[in-house]
This record gives structure tokens, sequence and C-alpha cells, in this order.
């Protein structure tokens, strides 16, 4: 199901060289399309030592699961130094009643990687300081709070990708979880067929609070559902 892909997409945003790695948090999120409840996604970053373990589950439920079985997981694992946070691993795995695709790659150095993506293998040289599409969301929680420049470079998809966003100012919004004063911020897309918005609330370290993506006349939410 293209819903989960799109959703894990649009919550993929950001990437630094000198931010502080964000406190260990778990949340929960609902996901609906056309006004329909589709799934629920739960998020967690721990901490052991000096690594780092980030993952998102997401499933559909009700007549999606019904439908498709669809489940994305999502994962990132690294090296906590200082407070900085230094992918190593990711795994993007999207499985339904019809597909069971992977992208999973690592850093051999950190300018090099290795993976697969879709059962094809690639290596890449890319810039340091180069993401995942898991960790990137971490990095992008401060780069917002010390007002950063919100230009990226990560991988998806066994490419190098560039990501840039623009603050659209402050906005109070209510989701499942309770009214949050929002930072606003819009992914510039190649294109005008995409759109992508998400708010990110200040009082909850800058942690995703809603992700609006219209594709093809179709909206996608994503809402914060609990925040620990």
């Amino acid at each position: 199901m293209k819903l989960l892909w799109i959703v894990s997409a649009a919550l993929a945003l950001a990437t630094s060289t000198s931010v502080a790695a964000p406190d260990a948090f778990q949340a929960s999120y609902t996901v609906s399309a056309k006004g329909l409840d589709m799934g629920i996604m739960n998020a967690s970053l721990h901490y052991d030592g000096e690594t780092y373990t980030y993952q998102k589950t997401t499933k559909a439920n009700g007549l999606a699961a019904l439908l498709s079985g669809d489940t994305l997981t999502e994962r990132s694992t690294g090296k906590k130094q200082a407070a900085q946070l230094i992918p190593e691993q990711y795994l993007h795995h999207h499985k339904n009643k019809r597909k069971d695709r992977k992208d999973e790659f690592r850093f051999t150095t950190p300018t090099q990687v290795e993976g697969t993506f879709d059962g094809n293998a690639y290596q890449l040289s890319v810039p340091k300081g180069t993401l995942d599409m898991a960790a990137l969301e971490l990095h992008l929680m401060e780069a917002l709070a010390t007002n950063q420049a919100l230009n990226y470079r990560l991988i998806s998809k066994g490419k190098l990708r560039d990501y840039r966003l623009r603050k659209l100012g402050k906005e109070t919004i209510e989701v499942p979880a309770g009214s949050y004063v929002c930072e606003k911020v819009e992914v510039i897309h190649d294109n005008n067929e995409r759109e992508t918005t998400l708010w990110l609330a200040p009082k909850l370290d800058y942690a995703i609070v809603q992700v609006r993506h219209k594709e093809e006349g179709d909206v996608i939410e994503t809402r914060l559902k609990q925040y620990q």
C-alpha cells in the first residue's frame, strides 16, 4: 500500500553535522486518508550507552488491514558521540499481501555506503554527515531549536538525495494528543504535484505533531496521539 511509504517519506526530512541529540522518547500517531482511519504509527528513540536506536512501526488497521495487511518498519541505529547522533545502519521494510520490499544499508566509513534496495546491491560515495531517512528526523528537531538552515543530504532507495525545507511561521493546531503551538514547515518538492507540510512543537522539543501530504488529489494526515 502506497500510504505507508508516503507517510515514511513525509516524516523523514533533515540532516546536520552539528546538532545535539534529542532525549529518548516514545510517540504514537494516527494515520488517515480521505477522512478515514487507515493505521497507527509508533515511534521510539532509545539509548544504550554510546549507541542509539530509533524505530518507527506503521500498521494498517480496520478495513485497510483486511485488504492489504500492510506494515512498514523503519529503523536507524548508530553511535552517540557527545551531542551528536552518527548513523551506522538503516532498514526500511515495507510488506503487504502483494510485496515484500527492503531498503537497507550501512556506513562502512563516514563517506562510503554499502546496501541493497529491492534486491539490488549498491555502493555509494557520500559527503560526510549524510543521514538515513529515519535519523534525519532526530536532527531536524535540534535544527529547528537552534535555527539552523534546513538544507539536507540523505540516502533513499539506493541514491544520494537533497532535501530542502522552508519555515512558514507559527501555528496552533489540535491533534488527538492536545493543542500545540507549532513551527510550520514545508518540503520544497521538485514539482507542483506534491505538497508536504509538517507541524513541530517546541513544547515537545520540536517533535513532529502533524504531517499533511497531498498528492494526485489525495490527502494523507499523520497526527500525534501520545508522546512521552
